[in-house]
C-alpha cells in the first residue's frame, strides 16, 4: 500500500514535533518522538500493521510493526522480527550461506536434503538428479528443520538449475515464516556482531 504525496504530508504535520538531538559514540543522531496521538487516528492505527526500517552499514532491517489497543486504550506496540535486504548492488533479501543445522526434508521421498543457502524468499540445495528432484519438488510436502528444533512446512518453485544445484523459491508457507525469519535474523547479528555493537533491537 502507498500513500499520496497529500497523505504523507498530512501524516508528517500530524505527528512531526521539535526533533531531539543526542549523541552516542560520537556519532549524531536525530530522534522525533510523539506522546500522543490525536483522537480521530486512534480508530485507524488500532489495528494496522506498520514498517520500521533500520538501517545498518549495506543492509535494511524491515520490521513489521502491529499496534494495539489496550482495555485501557493504551497503544500496544509490538515488534516483529526483521526482513533483511541487503542493497549492495541489487536489493535482495540477506542470504546466508551454508547454514548450520539446517535441511529439507522430503516426506514423500523419506530424505533429507542438504541446504547450501537460504534467504527469506528462496534457497538452494544439491540434488543428485535435477530434472528428476524438480518434478518431485512440485507435488512434495517438504518440511524445513532449523537448529532450535522449529520445523517448517514449505512448498518451492525452482527457478533454476546447474550441475547438481538447484535455486528454489518459496512458493508459500503452510506455517513457520516467522521462524525462518528470526533464524537469518539471529544469523545476520552473529556473523555481523559489530555492526550491532551500538545498536540494541
Amino acid at each position: 500500500m502507498e500513500f499520496s504525496s497529500e497523505e504523507l504530508d498530512f501524516f508528517k504535520n500530524i505527528f512531526s514535533e521539535p526533533v531531539v538531538d543526542c549523541s552516542l559514540n560520537q556519532n549524531k543522531h536525530k530522534l522525533s518522538v510523539q506522546t500522543s496521538i490525536p483522537s480521530n487516528l486512534k480508530t485507524i492505527l488500532g489495528n494496522s500493521k506498520l514498517t520500521l526500517l533500520a538501517e545498518i552499514s549495506h543492509y535494511q532491517l524491515w520490521f513489521p510493526v502491529s499496534i494495539s489497543l489496550s482495555e485501557a486504550g493504551d497503544f500496544i506496540p509490538e515488534l516483529g522480527i526483521p526482513e533483511i535486504i541487503d542493497v549492495q548492488g541489487s536489493e535482495r533479501s540477506w542470504r546466508v550461506n551454508t547454514p548450520e543445522n539446517v535441511s529439507l526434508f522430503n516426506s514423500c521421498q523419506n530424505q533429507e536434503i542438504e541446504v547450501l543457502s537460504l534467504s527469506g524468499t528462496g534457497v538452494t540445495f544439491k540434488a543428485k538428479n535435477n530434472g528428476e528432484t524438480i518434478k518431485q519438488l512440485e507435488n512434495a510436502s517438504l518440511e524445513m528443520r532449523l537448529p532450535d528444533k522449529q520445523r517448517v512446512k514449505l512448498a518451492l518453485d525452482p527457478v533454476r538449475s546447474e550441475d547438481d544445484v538447484i535455486a528454489a523459491k518459496f512458493k508459500h508457507f503452510e506455517q513457520g515464516r516467522e521462524s525462518l525469519r528470526k533464524f537469518l535474523y539471529n544469523s545476520h547479528k552473529t556473523k555481523y556482531s559489530e555492526l550491532y555493537e551500538d545498536i540494541i533491537l
